[in-house]
């Protein structure tokens, strides 16, 4: 698993919005919020990302985009990101490789499920920011990353 201070592993994966997104492409110019959650459409993973949802002009003031990332398939995410409108993509992981790459597959791997976490990658791709959650109910607030993200501008 990456950490603070370490560069951070790159990827390339289809959003929900048909289109490709690679953290390198966002090199030099853009702060990325990764967001690894479990499930689309379920209670705490609805809220957490809601909240960003809500907060989506205070990132972009910051500089940062928001990668959302769990297992579940295109199509759920499709159907999430519609019925939410999130403004920002939903990554589909079909390997579960960037998973593996983060280290943040459940029980060390045994379930091929996302734990709840968030790094935070400055825009020279290294990792600033890292928090993964012990108990899967619990998650970081818009204002607890934005405040890590103004440490970096």
């Amino acid at each position: 698993m990456p950490n603070v201070g370490d560069k951070a592993p790159d990827f390339t994966l289809q959003g929900n919005d048909g289109k490709t997104y690679s953290l390198s492409q966002y090199r030099g110019s853009k702060n990325v919020v990764l967001v690894f959650y479990p499930g689309d459409d379920t209670p705490t993973c609805t809220k957490q990302l809601c909240d960003y949802r809500d907060g989506w002009s205070s990132f972009k003031k910051v500089d940062a985009v928001i990668l959302g990332v769990s297992t579940n398939d295109m199509r759920s995410h499709r159907e999430f990101a519609e019925k939410y409108d999130f403004p920002f993509p939903l990554l589909e992981d079909p390997d579960y490789k960037l998973c593996k790459d983060y280290g943040v597959l459940m029980l060390g791997g045994l379930l091929k499920v996302a734990n709840r976490a968030v790094f935070i990658i400055d825009k020279e791709g290294i990792i600033r920011y890292k928090h993964v959650e012990t108990l899967p109910f619990l998650r970081r607030t818009k204002e607890e990353l934005l405040e890590e993200l103004k440490r970096l501008n």
